[in-house]
Formats: structure tokens, C-alpha cells, sequence
């Protein structure tokens, strides 16, 4: 698996708690699960923020959102749209 391409931490992306992690793939189908490891579409959320209620990515479209536009603006500095689209399927921005 690639490292991250957001982060080199190893703490929740959204509040910065370090224990009790996750590994998050942001784009997370079961097609898209290996192109997210092999290019570092992945971050680290606490449980509370991965799937563990209403304010977590698995239950909230804006937050699932924020992070799949950053993953996309991160891997745009060294590819083109093209690329990511054709590795996603889409744009998100």
C-alpha cells in the first residue's frame, strides 16, 4: 500500500486524535479499494469520524465529499485530470 498522499500522519485527518484509527479509503468501493492502497487515496479517521455515527464519512455525503475533493486536488499536482478520471471514473471537482 502507498502512503498517503494527503498526510504522513498517523492521526484522525479530521480532529487529530491519535489512538483508536482507522485506515479510510476515500474512494472506497469494492473496485476502487486496491486503486486507493496502490496510490495513496487513504487517511486516517478515528472511529467517531470513520463509522461510528451520524458525523462520520460513512453516513455524511459533505464529509465523504471534502475528502475525495482533496485526495483528487492532491493528486492533480503531479498528474492531470485525464489520469485521475481514469483511474476513479469521474472528477470530483
Amino acid at each position: 500500500m502507498a502512503k498517503s498522499i494527503l498526510t504522513n500522519k498517523k492521526e484522525c485527518w479530521f480532529c487529530g486524535k491519535q489512538y483508536g484509527l482507522h485506515l479510510h479509503h476515500i474512494y472506497h468501493s469494492t473496485a476502487l479499494r486496491k486503486i486507493s492502497d496502490k496510490n495513496g487515496f487513504t487517511v486516517f479517521l478515528c472511529a467517531e469520524h470513520h463509522n461510528m455515527g451520524k458525523f462520520c464519512v460513512h453516513n455524511n455525503k459533505e464529509m465523504d465529499l471534502e475528502l475525495k475533493r482533496a485526495c483528487q486536488e492532491a493528486y492533480e499536482k503531479n498528474h492531470t485530470r485525464e489520469e485521475f478520471v481514469k483511474l476513479i471514473g469521474k472528477s470530483y471537482l
